[in-house]
């Protein structure tokens, strides 16, 4: 009987899926509510971005953002991320997520941690979210710090996570796998595990979005990268599973054959709808319109960009493995057609090694 009703349940939400791009309907959305964070990440993409340095941009009022909450509601948005910089800086945060959870949307926090009050906790605990997502770059205060460039960041940040754990929400601990963390890796999964929460990382460091490269320097091999994905059982059968399983379609002579434009958008703090957080060619000002005509009509050109014939990624046997992403391409080549050797060798060694579990099982069955 039950399951029966999950698996009808999971064939319902497919057809729900299938049927939702086909009518591109917005269903999953992020919203940046601030550009300025008060950490200073060598890291980030986005690089430091303090209110001195954000002078000039006019970040989008409380007004304005409740209108917009509204009419990607009304658009059929289900899944709304609240991001930034660290949205926990807007003095109206209150406001803002609490209009986004009565207006129905399924809403996840992407914070820092280093500014969670007990009053965001009990807002939390009345309205909860599906999940807050906490980043942490070190087990030791001195790693995590010289990372933020940011005194203090560590002990404020493992306060507000404990706070949430504490009040029963949701949450979820994060990382970035580089050169000046990778000896506390397991240290910073073992603290997740310690409080009962989710755990996850990512080892794919991209150049600054003003073109600015050094944070190629932060990135480990993609052995190694691997080797600490792979660690974990759990993690090693998700990545089975979804090799396994992956369907290509018919193929596709498109360069973007993600969700973006189609089930997917972003907003930044500054009203400009984009397909994706990571690309800058289609913009559209939410300032002068509203998101029901910058969606139909501006979203959809991503679609039209076409992949060039001699484009290596197109028939990949690995491309389910690799986090192939255009955008993500154009910061580190300059071209959104051209991939980023980086990517392309974890994909093969996720690849190599899955290949060399699932023989070693069939072994092990003989």
């Amino acid at each position: 009987m039950n399951s029966c009703c999950i698996t009808d349940n999971r064939e319902y939400l497919r057809k729900f899926h299938d049927e939702a791009v086909r009518m591109r309907v917005p269903l999953i959305g992020g919203l940046e509510l601030t550009g300025q964070c008060n950490l200073r990440c060598l890291h980030c993409y986005v690089g430091p971005r303090s209110l001195s340095d954000m002078q000039g941009l006019k970040e989008m009022e409380t007004g304005k953002i409740l209108s917009v909450l509204d009419e990607i509601t009304e658009a059929g948005c289900l899944n709304l991320l609240l991001t930034g910089g660290e949205p926990l800086l807007r003095k109206d945060f209150l406001a803002i997520y609490s209009h986004a959870k009565r207006n129905g949307l399924l809403v996840t926090v992407f914070s820092n941690g280093t500014m969670v009050t007990d009053e965001i906790v009990s807002l939390f605990a009345e309205l909860p979210p599906q999940a807050v997502e906490i980043s942490l770059y070190g087990a030791t205060e001195e790693t995590n710090d010289k990372i933020t460039r940011t005194p203090g960041s560590h002990r404020k940040c493992l306060k507000g996570l404990r706070l949430l754990v504490d009040a029963g929400i949701r949450v979820k601990l994060k990382t970035v796998l580089m050169t000046m963390n990778r000896h506390e890796f397991f240290q910073i999964e073992k603290l997740a595990k310690e409080l009962g929460v989710g755990f996850r990382f990512d080892a794919a460091i991209f150049p600054k979005l003003d073109g600015d490269k050094s944070p190629l320097s932060l990135r480990v091999s993609p052995e190694e990268a691997v080797d600490k994905e792979f660690s974990d059982p759990e993690r090693l059968r998700r990545w089975k599973d979804h090799f396994n399983g992956f369907d290509p379609g018919p193929p596709q002579d498109g360069l973007y054959i993600c969700g973006a434009g189609l089930k997917s958008f972003h907003i930044d703090s500054c009203g400009n709808l984009k397909p994706c957080v990571m690309t800058t060619s289609y913009s559209y000002d939410l300032l002068k319109g509203d998101f029901k005509s910058g969606w139909r009509d501006v979203m959809p050109l991503i679609r039209e960009k076409k992949a060039g014939s001699e484009y290596n990624c197109r028939g990949c046997e690995r491309a389910p493995l690799c986090g192939y992403c255009p955008a993500f391409f154009a910061l580190e080549k300059g071209r959104e057609d051209l991939c980023s050797g980086y990517i392309c060798e974890i994909g093969g060694t996720r690849f190599q090694k899955i290949k060399a579990d699932t023989m070693n099982a069939s072994r092990q069955k003989w």
